[in-house]
């Protein structure tokens, strides 16, 4: 069975770069560059995980907290993954609430973020919550 992903983020070099990393992997990817693509995505197609950058292009810099709040809110929402630029304790705390999968700083190993995501997709396909992960 071929994985969803959901890959926001406002930079379109970063969606190529991950579309085409993730497809190699297996991945069916869709992209958003944007909350409100990524809002259209997530109402019309079941994602098994979702990759986000906490900041699209915003003065408050926090729509991708908003679009983990929003699958947090779903029973048996996919895992979900935060990237950010940005190492403010304050946005890490406000994902750990949220309960995302994972808060990571970039760069990120799109190897190892790879793995990460499998892992998630697994143990939740499995009916297991692993601890989030914060690097």
């Amino acid at each position: 069975m071929t994985e969803r992903l959901l890959v926001v983020d406002d930079s379109d070099a970063v969606r190529r770069v991950y579309e085409a990393h993730f497809s190699r992997c297996g991945f069916e990817v869709e992209t958003a560059g944007s909350l409100r693509e990524a809002a259209e995505r997530l109402a019309s197609v079941q994602f098994s995980a979702v990759i986000v950058d906490v900041s699209l292009s915003s003065t408050a810099g926090t729509e991708g907290l908003a679009i983990a709040a929003y699958l947090r809110q779903m029973q048996s929402g996919p895992p979900v993954v935060v990237l950010t630029a940005y190492g403010e304790p304050q946005r890490a705390a406000a994902a750990a609430r949220l309960g995302v999968d994972a808060f990571l700083h970039k760069p990120v190993s799109l190897d190892w973020l790879e793995r990460l995501l499998r892992s998630r997709v697994d143990a939740r396909r499995d009916g297991v919550e692993p601890e989030a992960a914060a690097v």
